[in-house]
């Protein structure tokens, strides 16, 4: 669609007289041809006479409200834009929503700039590929980028290869730095569970520093710990598996980051390993989602 030279039809939805007034006059200040109703009903109506570019639609309205005027017009049309407008504390209002492919929302106060921007970057994009959430599988990186060992090896092999992937030069994409985990199998080549950097300092840390009230701390005390903890094997190291499953949402994984205090995901389909999730790669999924 050729903004620069199309006059987008906006259809607004909204039960406040004055907010309505206000931002139908604001957005045709900025170039938009805006048609506002009061309801959800009379939106139908507006919708199946003239089909706009992109819906605004104001979550909490009495009689018919944004969701389910949002599912009527889904019946209508299944690829229209539609932009939600909320209040504070209609999150899960918001959420379900989004199931029924809101492609946006904004939490009022709006901020006429702000909304004229996000119309525009919404339909400057290819609309036979409308904004979707990104899949685990396609955040996920592949098993081949991380160093393996076995269970039954000892943790000086563990940080041995682990030291070895982190100044690795670049490989597949990953710069060296950012491998921090390694892969673990036992002998018939099933997957176990991550060795991650965070695991050796546990290793690192006397049993006494955490049985004891009375915590002591003198130099030497690393180094000692440095010889002792070398012929200690893996499997000493590893916890309950925790992974997602690649069908699951991110949110999922999300949870399960934080809940656990880990940094990357196993990411399992039918019992097999077939990718990692990494924090690394979910920021940056926040980042793309803050800026549409």
């Amino acid at each position: 669609m050729d903004m620069e030279h199309t006059t987008l039809k906006l259809l607004l939805v909204d039960d406040e007289d004055d907010f309505r007034l206000a931002t139908a006059t604001a957005l045709g200040r900025r170039g938009f041809t805006v048609t506002d109703v009061a309801d959800g009903a009379d939106a139908l109506t507006a919708i199946n006479f003239e089909r706009p570019d992109v819906v605004i639609l104001d979550l909490k309205m009495p009689g018919m409200g944004g969701i389910e005027t949002l599912q009527e017009i889904r019946e209508i049309d299944a690829t229209l834009p539609v932009i939600i407008l909320t209040g504070h504390g209609d999150f899960d209002a918001a959420m379900a929503g989004i199931k029924l492919d809101i492609v946006d929302f904004l939490q009022k106060p709006i901020d006429m700039e702000q909304l004229a921007k996000r119309i525009r970057t919404l339909l400057d994009r290819d609309m036979e590929k409308p904004m979707r959430e990104r899949t685990i599988t396609e955040l996920m990186a592949p098993p081949s980028r991380y160093p393996r060992l076995y269970v039954d090896e000892p943790v000086s092999d563990a940080i041995a290869r682990l030291r070895e992937a982190f100044y690795q030069p670049v490989v597949e994409g990953v710069q060296a730095g950012q491998v921090r985990s390694a892969l673990v199998y036992d002998r018939s080549e099933k997957f176990v569970g991550l060795i991650r950097f965070v695991d050796m300092l546990k290793l690192v840390l006397p049993p006494f520093l955490e049985d004891s009230p009375y915590t002591t701390f003198f130099t030497g005390m690393f180094m000692a710990q440095c010889k002792l903890i070398g012929k200690r094997n893996i499997h000493e190291l590893m916890d309950k598996l925790v992974f997602v499953e690649i069908h699951d949402p991110i949110m999922k994984a999300i949870h399960l980051m934080v809940h656990h205090h880990v940094i990357n995901l196993p990411v399992m389909d039918d019992g097999e390993l077939v990718g990692i999730l990494r924090e690394r790669d979910i920021i940056l999924e926040i980042a793309g989602g803050m800026e549409f």
